[in-house]
């Protein structure tokens, strides 16, 4: 009976080993920097790291994000056609780059601006800068590993992601220490740069593969017709959660205290860490096999696969977070930040939801279901929105991640719905 759960899961689990390294580097490089700078900035400026966090992740979408699901799938789809392969590749790294210069030149010229949007003051335009001359760097960083992920080179991907990560960890914290808030801000942003070079170095032959970008007689809008609804899905995603976040944290701070902002953002930041494992797992390995799949025994048995495997660690892994809240906080962020142990057991509620919810997800972006993509979304966002007010003149700062159980509670109903009505019309044609 072992033997045949460990031949019956042996892709998946091989996909999950290579995805727990990556994981591993990604949430030490984060748990520690977390550790460093929370204690130098403080709640109040964990906020405000919260927010630029937020705004970069949206500018991103649009230059980089918003090609993870299309490029890993048609990367994989046509590992046999290496020139349908390359035009793909090169298409995807034209688009990007064309897209970060025009988004550079608005932020550097508008930066005092934008600095109001995101910081409520212009005194940090020099880090909106920054975000502009970063922004390619902090792209081609992301590119380089969907594509790696698209052809199933899982080393490399270690590589790429550790890099990635601890290239981050190490400018962020050395600037917060000697600059303060304002330091760990440049951090964010110089950290990709340093990145980029440090990848190039750790990508030996395969960094050939960055020519790509120069050979624009491969461009094809063909390709870029075939990523537009990926494109479409993940930039709308992207940015309704970074303006819902940001709401939700000015709400917070108007109607609690920076504090609270605070202390909701330092929860998010954990939950980011011990979710990352099972979130990027079904881009690892369930997007590349739902894109191949059609039928509905064969979905039904890669959701298996995946649900058999993930719910007992979920359940486990939950436990025990939730009784060692108090002792994680103390440990990871410091004794200022104990408030936020009452947030644990309705954020970890809605976590446990959201991962049943988003491998079911991942069939949108396989099958580009994009109008149920859309939709969900937006109940998602607004309800957790609408929720959020409500319960927080009840339930104070509980109140918010109240409301963010509830919203992927009907998140997950709505996601069940158009999975059943995806099949169903296909049965009837």
């Amino acid at each position: 009976m072992r033997f045949r759960f460990f031949n019956t899961h042996r892709l998946l689990l091989k996909a999950s080993y290579f995805n727990g390294i990556i994981v591993a580097l990604k949430a030490l490089s984060g748990v520690v920097t977390t550790m460093v700078v929370s204690r130098v900035i403080g709640p109040s400026g964990l906020a405000l790291l919260g927010n630029l966090r937020n705004f970069t992740q949206t500018i991103s979408s649009f230059t980089a994000e918003g090609y993870q699901n299309g490029a890993i799938r048609y990367v994989s789809e046509y590992q046999e056609d290496a020139k349908q392969q390359q035009q793909i590749i090169a298409s995807i790294f034209q688009l990007s780059m064309g897209v970060a210069l025009v988004f550079g030149v608005v932020l550097f010229l508008f930066s005092s601006f934008w600095s109001e949007v995101v910081f409520k003051t212009d005194a940090y335009a020099d880090i909106i800068r920054l975000v502009a001359v970063g922004l390619p760097f902090l792209s081609l960083n992301l590119l380089l590993i969907y594509i790696f992920n698209g052809l199933e080179r899982y080393k490399k991907l270690v590589v790429l992601n550790g890099v990635l990560s601890l290239g981050n960890m190490v400018m962020t914290i050395v600037l917060a220490l000697q600059m303060g808030l304002r330091g760990a801000l440049i951090g964010v942003i110089l950290g990709p740069i340093l990145v980029f070079i440090l990848m190039l170095l750790g990508l030996g032959k395969e960094r050939e593969v960055l020519l790509n970008l120069f050979q624009f007689k491969l461009f094809s809008l063909t390709v870029v017709k075939k990523l537009s609804g990926y494109l479409l899905m993940t930039i709308y995603a992207t940015a309704i959660v970074s303006v819902t976040y940001l709401m939700i944290r000015n709400l917070v701070i108007k109607t609690l205290s920076t504090e609270d902002a605070g202390y909701w953002e330092a929860m998010n930041r954990l939950s980011s860490f011990y979710l990352m494992f099972f979130i990027s797992l079904t881009s690892f390995y369930l997007l590349p096999k739902l894109a191949k799949t059609d039928a509905y025994g064969s979905f039904k048995k890669e959701l298996k696969h995946f649900y058999t495997l993930t719910i007992p660690l979920l359940v486990v892994a939950f436990f025990i977070i939730y009784f060692l809240r108090t002792w994680l906080l103390q440990l990871l962020l410091g004794d200022e930040f104990l408030p936020t142990e009452r947030l644990f057991l309705w954020q970890l509620v809605g976590d446990f939801i959201s991962i049943l919810a988003i491998a079911l997800v991942k069939q949108f972006h396989a099958k580009r279901m994009i109008k149920a993509y859309l939709i969900s979304n937006s109940v998602l966002n607004l309800s957790y929105l609408i929720f959020s007010h409500l319960f927080i003149e009840v339930y104070g700062l509980q109140g918010i991640v109240k409301a963010y159980a509830l919203a992927y509670f009907i998140y997950l109903i709505l996601v069940l719905f158009f999975v059943y009505m995806h099949f169903n019309s296909k049965k009837n044609e």
